[in-house]
């Protein structure tokens, strides 16, 4: 392909860029975790595919394990600067954990944030919800709520993650919000009717953007959807490109003891369109390039006689 066929390309998937958004169980991450060669190079590429990620079951309270984690994400591929967000420890008992959202932050600023108010303790970890902007003229800011739930409890907690949907809705007069996390949704801690019976499944608005039968676990020995990714508004869901779990053991041929060491979940990824998908007008630098670009395409891209 000639150099103004491989330019003009470039020009028109420009506008094309996906914004991903992740969230992943880190299964009780540690700075001795983080300090393992090898736990700290798959966890620096699986944070380095997000725009936004959302890591559970941090339970370092000292942040070190964060700080070493964002001090080799900035030196990885250039892809950064990477910033960080946490909550403070969260949990009822001797065992706490926190959220920790690490964002791009050339590409994304939080706007604010909070501890949801659990009044009547549905929650063993409270959501701790964030407002991004976005790099979107569609979509300029988006509401995050992330959740790991409690295996006992699954069913009352995601039933309670409704009013936390009303209550950041409302706080931020934003009806484009993503739940997601280990949401426990599936197998042993919630039965399929149990599953369909759901508020966030009942009422409208809601698009599960993980399918219940993907797999999001790394042992071989299960099959279950247990992280996922809803979006509720019509913003939101329009611009939603692709949404899975991300088999990192095959990306990076890791075996499954050697994947085990990292977490024993996938990440689950959602992919956000920055593109507008109404027509809009292009900037008079812009027409001027792209009619000097195909006016030399047919010459050289023509049939040759």
């Amino acid at each position: 392909m000639t150099c103004p066929a491989v330019l003009l390309l470039v020009l028109l998937a420009s506008g094309a860029e996906a914004f991903r958004i992740c969230a992943f169980n880190t299964q009780r991450l540690t700075l001795a975790k983080v300090a393992k060669e090898e736990v700290m190079d798959a966890l620096v590429r699986i944070v380095a595919r997000c725009d936004i990620m959302v890591l559970q079951e941090v339970v370092d309270s000292s942040d070190a394990a964060i700080s070493l984690l964002l001090r080799e994400l900035n030196r990885f591929d250039g892809s950064g600067p990477y910033r960080s967000l946490k909550s403070d420890m969260l949990g009822r008992s001797t065992y706490m954990e926190k959220y920790v959202y690490i964002y791009r932050s050339h590409k994304t600023q939080v706007l604010d944030s909070y501890v949801y108010q659990d009044q009547d303790d549905l929650f063993a970890r409270e959501p701790f919800v964030a407002h991004f902007t976005l790099p979107s003229k569609v979509l300029p800011s988006l509401v995050l709520v992330p959740l790991h739930t409690t295996p006992k409890d699954v069913e009352k907690e995601l039933n309670a993650l409704y009013d936390v949907f009303l209550d950041v809705s409302q706080h931020w007069q934003n009806q484009d919000v993503i739940l997601l996390g280990d949401f426990n949704a599936d197998c042993a801690s919630l039965t399929k009717k149990r599953l369909s019976e759901l508020l966030l499944r009942t009422h409208a608005g809601f698009r599960w953007a993980i399918a219940d039968g993907d797999d999001t676990t790394v042992r071989a020995s299960t099959h279950c959807a247990y992280d996922r990714v809803v979006l509720h508004g019509e913003r939101c869901q329009s611009l939603l490109q692709a949404a899975a779990a991300f088999d990192f053991p095959r990306s990076f041929q890791l075996t499954e003891e050697e994947a085990l060491k990292v977490s024993d979940h996938y990440p689950v990824e959602v992919e956000l369109s920055r593109a507008v998908h109404s027509a809009q007008p292009l900037h008079l630098a812009t027409l001027l390039l792209l009619s000097l670009l195909l006016s030399l395409l047919p010459a050289e891209l023509g049939p040759q006689m």
